[in-house]
């Protein structure tokens, strides 16, 4: 932990009150350094950790993801490990492990898989075949598959961002609210078979799902034209 973060239990709960119990002692003076001089509202950020040991499909995603990685660029599985742990402690203030006997949460595994597939996105590292992908990691990989313009289901890069679950249609592509709708990137062949196959049928086959966009992410794809 840094010495801004604190394991705490939730002993009651008021209406918009929560008090808590500190697994270890706060570092006061330490909080003084930080805050000297400013008199302004203090404030916390709550996170509700989820206590439960990784899953064994999330054990296997990252692997997935490591293998893919191995694939393209040669550098040996153990030395991956390493660096995303490494940049999970650095990110987090913990330590993480896949390991047997491992004390690491759902949560931490799910950030340990996002910082994985920010690298794979950032450089291209190809996947040939789609992911066994956990609930956990589902919208982050949809979301990263979009804003990087990556197939969803085959990784080929330069896909079309598809108006997912509800066609445009007719409408004026220049005046209409884009973030009314969900989208996915599908490259060519894929994004001619959801039209063929239909939509409720494209998504029992390849468990694609639709992810929303913001004004501003709507504008650095140039959906609007």
């Amino acid at each position: 932990m840094n010495n801004l973060t604190y394991l705490a239990k939730i002993a009651k709960l008021d209406g918009n009150k929560i008090t808590l119990e500190l697994k270890d002692e706060l570092n006061i003076e330490r909080l003084k350094t930080i805050f000297e001089d400013y008199t302004g509202e203090r404030q916390a950020e709550l996170f509700i950790k989820d206590p439960r040991c990784f899953t064994v499909e999330q054990r296997r995603f990252t692997f997935a993801l490591l293998q893919d990685i191995y694939k393209h660029t040669g550098q040996p599985l153990d030395s991956l490990k390493d660096v995303f742990y490494w940049q999970f402690r650095a990110y987090t203030g913990r330590n993480v492990s896949l390991s047997n006997g491992s004390l690491s949460t759902v949560d931490d595994i799910t950030t340990l898989d996002e910082l994985i597939l920010d690298f794979i996105f950032e450089w291209h590292i190809p996947f040939k075949k789609g992911y066994e992908i956990p609930p956990q990691n589902v919208q982050y990989y949809f979301y990263k598959c979009v804003m990087t313009r990556t197939c969803c289901i085959c990784g080929k890069p330069n896909a079309d961002i598809d108006h997912f679950s509800r066609a445009l249609g007719r409408r004026n592509r220049k005046t209409v609210d884009h973030s009314e709708y969900d989208f996915a990137a599908l490259c060519r062949q894929h994004h001619q078979s959801k039209h063929q196959m239909g939509i409720t049928n494209f998504k029992n086959k390849y468990k694609v799902i639709g992810v929303k966009l913001n004004n501003d992410e709507i504008k650095k794809l140039r959906i609007g034209g």
